[in-house]
């Protein structure tokens, strides 16, 4: 019997932070660690995809992404792009003007003057196939999420050792904790538009399909993705944004923004962790180590356009020391466990 435990890790995605993933990334690579399952919500996405296939890259991939945008600050980003990832939706504001009025007249005039799509993600389509690729013949249990906006679902893409990991088939329908919500989270496998819409940002507008219905991002919803893993025995809570605000109250529109979207996200992780503590089955090996590592100070509201090499130094740093010290007991088996989600 195996008596190694049963290792996740949970990387939750946040604009400009995402580097904070890759430092930890990269330092579980360094250390060994090889997690039993990995789950991943909007720009951890990529971020687990070089993990799963070029660990070594990790740091030189987010030095390429910073020199992309050196010498911009992070208000000209908002302003004039990311290279190779989205740059401002000027054309479709301006041609908003030229279409014919649709709706109530102030509706109208506020959805021409303040739009909801701000820029244009400028991914190609071949991005998104290489990762449904990688991560469908992954041996490492893999899920990342969306967000069906018009229905109100949760969509839990899995690859296929991950519905082995959980013990679940492929459409399998979760009810949502609300009583009396005609809503739910669906698990499905994974494909090209799965990982479209799973790094679809509400900037970018809504008019991204997922089998014909509004989806994004899905951290929107949930940005780490933890209770299902009732079978794990460690779970690495990565969160690039720190648990508390504990800073001067926000002076300003943007710093209030960022209060606000740091917030949000906690309440997310809270709510996440009681539930899998709630649902841990009884005569478990006894509760679940749950190891936050997470950034230390408010973000600041234009930090959120680009990645920065501190980010990820701040996320290695803090992920060596956690990893060194649990190595020796946190190394996954060869083979993957089988645990179901409850």
């Amino acid at each position: 019997m195996n008596s190694k435990p049963v290792v996740a890790m949970a990387l939750g995605g946040l604009g400009g932070f995402n580097a904070h993933d890759a430092g930890v990334l990269a330092a579980a690579h360094e250390c060994g660690l090889e997690p039993d399952i990995i789950t991943c919500t909007s720009g951890a996405i990529f971020w687990t995809h070089l993990f799963l296939t070029s660990p070594g890259g990790i740091r030189e991939e987010v030095e390429r992404q910073a020199e992309a945008v050196s010498g911009a600050n992070a208000l000209q980003v908002a302003v004039l792009g990311d290279p190779g990832v989205f740059r401002p939706a000027y054309a479709s504001w301006w041609a908003r003007w030229f279409a014919p009025p649709s709706g109530p007249p102030l509706r109208d005039l506020l959805d021409r003057l303040f739009p909801a799509q701000l820029y244009r993600s400028t991914r190609p389509e071949t991005f998104f196939a290489q990762i449904a690729a990688d991560f469908s013949a992954a041996r490492t249990p893999v899920m990342f999420n969306a967000y069906a906006v018009t229905s109100g679902r949760e969509l839990v893409f899995c690859n296929q050792a991950a519905f082995g990991f959980l013990g679940l088939s492929p459409a399998h329908v979760r009810p949502h904790d609300i009583p009396g919500e005609d809503i739910s989270t669906e698990y499905r496998p994974i494909d090209a538009d799965a990982v479209r819409a799973a790094l679809w940002l509400t900037m970018y507008g809504f008019s991204n399909r997922y089998e014909g219905e509004t989806a994004i991002d899905g951290a929107y919803q949930r940005q780490l993705i933890m209770s299902e893993l009732t079978g794990c025995d460690v779970i690495y809570a990565i969160k690039p944004q720190a648990s508390a605000w504990r800073a001067q109250p926000p002076g300003n529109y943007f710093e209030v923004q960022d209060f606000n979207t740091e917030m949000w996200f906690n309440t997310s992780f809270a709510a996440e962790v009681a539930g899998l503590r709630a649902a841990r089955p009884d005569g478990a090996r006894g509760p679940i180590r749950i190891e936050p590592i997470t950034m230390r100070r408010p973000l600041g509201y234009f930090n959120y356009f680009v990645e920065k090499l501190p980010n990820y130094t701040e996320g290695y740093e803090q992920a060596k020391r956690v990893f060194q010290r649990d190595h020796a007991g946190t190394q996954a088996s060869d083979k993957p466990a089988t645990r179901r989600a409850q």
